[in-house]
């Protein structure tokens, strides 16, 4: 796949990335630009190919050789993103095989592989930091023009030995997938089920709509679950999928009293009055208010 990095290290190369191994099959890999800010990539090894889940932002050029590292395996590498925003494709070009729903191609260009975007977005993510921006700027991976083929719903990838389902679960993007490894009852969520949804999009029946998609899952997935969500290194029980449920129901439901002020991923204020934050228990939705009929503040 065509991409490409900057410049030739002319200072120590910086790390970026962490694992810690769950079993034989899976690692969890962390990308972060800050303590704070970090990404969850998941690497399946089967016996004849390795599934990534997930390309973080792609601001160094060094996943791919990091994966193979970890898993000791030449073998062909596939990735498949939950969906298509900057953080989540970013590296999808250094592998064999690139996946995301069709859903989300028309901003691609615009948007997720825009290296102006993902520049802004990567101040927010290194908090600023002056050596980690300066490194990034010359050394991140130009990611424009990567190739994706299309995931569809129930898709299976069949990596040998093991196998992960791509389940549809659209409400974060249009095209936002999750996918069940069902024999050892894990879930890799994405975005769609986290410690905080961003749902700025949807009105009072769509987020009725997530809320039923949601519960839906719940049901494929099981109570014994375990989810990986996008942005924490550390697994969830379904009881998060159930309050993300449960928060847009309240919403749709008017139930918005006190909401505060939403908060974007880089742990400031929005600046935008009409997005609210809603919370059941230590998980929450983020809304924009107008779409729901909520005007007060």
């Amino acid at each position: 796949m065509k991409c490409s990095a900057g410049q030739e290290d002319t200072v120590e190369t910086l790390k970026f990335w962490s694992h810690r191994r769950v079993n034989r099959r899976l690692c969890i890999v962390t990308e972060g630009y800050s303590m704070v800010h970090r990404f969850t990539i998941g690497v399946i090894e089967g016996d004849r190919k390795v599934l990534v889940i997930d390309a973080g932002m792609g601001m160094a050029p060094g996943l791919r050789e990091y994966i193979e590292q970890i898993t000791g395996s030449e073998k062909p590498i596939l990735c498949a993103c939950t969906h298509g925003h900057p953080d989540h494709v970013g590296s999808a070009c250094l592998f064999d095989e690139a996946y995301l729903s069709s859903m989300d191609y028309p901003r691609l260009e615009s948007f997720a592989l825009n290296p102006e975007v993902r520049l802004q977005d990567l101040e927010g993510f290194a908090l600023g930091s002056p050596e980690v921006l300066a490194y990034c700027r010359e050394h991140y991976l130009d990611n424009r023009g990567t190739k994706f083929s299309e995931i569809t719903d129930g898709q299976v990838f069949d990596l040998g030995g093991v196998s992960l389902e791509a389940v549809a679960l659209p409400g974060h993007s249009d095209g936002h997938f999750t996918f069940f490894n069902r024999d050892e009852g894990y879930v890799f969520t994405g975005d769609g089920i986290n410690a905080d949804v961003h749902l700025k999009k949807l009105d009072r029946e769509g987020l009725l709509v997530y809320a039923a998609s949601v519960r839906r899952f719940m049901e494929r997935a099981g109570e014994r679950a375990i989810l990986y969500p996008a942005h924490l290194p550390a697994a969830f029980s379904i009881e998060t999928a159930r309050d993300v449920a449960a928060a847009c129901e309240e919403v749709a439901e008017g139930r918005t009293q006190g909401d505060p002020p939403g908060e974007t991923i880089f742990g400031r204020r929005a600046g935008d009055s009409r997005i609210r934050m809603h919370y059941v228990h230590n998980t929450c939705i983020v809304y924009n208010r107008e779409l729901i009929g909520r005007t007060d503040s």
